[in-house]
């Protein structure tokens, strides 16, 4: 049998530019998620999320409020650094080991900026879970895409 820790999966790694400074760019990252996040298709309850919120601090949650009230945690944050990098645990994924999402918002240009996102602690998890890795692969590029298009847009 397979140990987690002889996966030898690499994170999984996507970037885009997006047309605005750095400050604008992270605020839509953190503040708006409503407004981009792909919810009615990736979501712990996909087509009942009314709202995604994320506690600006160490610790704050990431989370879905759901049609009728109810809240489902996505994360916890792990690092906050406006509006350079924010950090947190993706906690989607039901399994005891928590994989991490890291997001880097580096300047290119007064109305330019590059955000570099890494989902790493793949290789803590059991094999069986390569189904949901190649999942998030895909969907951490759309998700992206989608921020992508809306900072554009």
């Amino acid at each position: 049998m397979t140990s987690p820790a002889e996966t030898n999966v690499e994170p999984i790694r996507h970037a885009v530019n997006v047309e605005a400074d750095q400050s604008r760019t992270f605020s839509t990252f953190t503040r708006k998620l409503a407004t981009w996040w792909p919810v009615e298709a990736i979501a712990i309850e996909p087509g009942r999320v009314r709202d995604v919120c994320l506690e600006e601090r160490v610790g704050g949650r990431i989370y879905e409020i759901l049609d009728d009230g109810r809240e489902r945690d996505w994360g916890h944050i792990l690092r906050w650094d406006p509006p350079n990098l924010v950090s947190f645990t993706w906690e989607v994924i039901q399994t005891p080991t928590l994989t991490e999402v890291e997001l880097l918002f580096k300047p290119l240009g007064p109305a330019l900026t590059r955000v570099e996102m890494t989902h790493k602690g793949w290789e803590n998890l059991t094999p069986l879970l390569m189904e949901s890795y190649l999942a998030h692969h895909s969907g951490w590029a759309f998700i992206l895409s989608r921020f992508e298009a809306q900072v554009n847009g």
